[in-house]
């Protein structure tokens, strides 16, 4: 299983670098609702799993990212947002 998030997760990087250029958006990270982020297609979700692993390293001081866990960490996440729809997606994750 792990295999596959991880080739799954390469994928949907690999191809969002090949989509070409996209219009940038700015996302409003204290106003990002967990509704939001479950509303997210596959390389989109890959983009803020990264994002957000990098937000919370840099507040922890925890610069380890171990490739073994990530799959249960965005499913744990995937949890948390489906009891917490309405709140904050850094709320819920403690910032």
């Amino acid at each position: 299983m792990r295999k596959l998030f991880g080739l799954l997760l390469a994928g949907a990087l690999l191809s969002a670098l090949w989509a070409g250029p996209v219009q940038a958006e700015k996302i409003d990270f204290n106003k990002f609702t967990c509704a939001q982020f479950m509303e997210l297609e596959a390389d989109e979700l890959a983009m803020f799993y990264f994002w957000l692993d990098g937000f919370a390293s840099a507040k922890s001081g925890n610069l380890v990212l171990d490739a073994n866990t990530a799959e249960d960490d965005l499913t744990e996440l995937m949890n948390m947002c489906k009891a917490n729809k309405d709140k904050r997606l850094l709320s819920v994750i403690g910032y």
